[in-house]
């Protein structure tokens, strides 16, 4: 166990033991430290979620335009024909990015968080509102 978890254990049984206003106002104290870090945690844990689903639409993207690229670059010597075959592949590499460029669909810009996250900016609020209260009526 670590040092925080130690204290912590220490607290709720010293609190347990004889429970008073004093011991229990620590015990909020403590409860309230957990809940903080928590807090904290599962925000950072969002953020990283949050990039990671960034990055990946990023690569779905790229692989999309790569996909459109290499189907253009098949279709344009088929469409070519026997004579003007020789033309085709110096025609394709110009007109190939022109074409899959225009034709490859953009990744969906990375949408906001919602969800779990408007619930911790809300719990974030309640916590900060409840600190300044506690601050306040002391």
């Amino acid at each position: 166990m670590s040092e925080d978890d130690d204290f912590i254990k220490e607290e709720f049984e010293w609190a347990l033991k004889d429970p008073t206003e004093e011991k229990l106002r620590s015990l909020g104290e403590v409860v309230s430290t957990i809940t903080k870090k928590l807090v904290e945690a599962i925000s950072e844990l969002q953020n990283d979620v949050y990039q990671l689903q960034t990055q990946l639409q990023s690569l779905q993207s790229k692989m999309s335009s790569l996909e459109n690229r290499m189907a253009t670059v098949r279709a344009a010597p088929a469409a070519a024909g026997g004579g003007a075959a020789a033309k085709a592949p110096e025609a394709a590499p110009t007109s190939a990015p022109a074409v899959a460029a225009a034709a490859a669909p953009k990744a969906p810009p990375p949408r906001a968080p919602s969800g779990p996250m408007a619930m911790m900016g809300e719990l974030k609020a309640l916590l900060a509102a409840r600190r300044r209260k506690a601050e306040g009526g002391e």
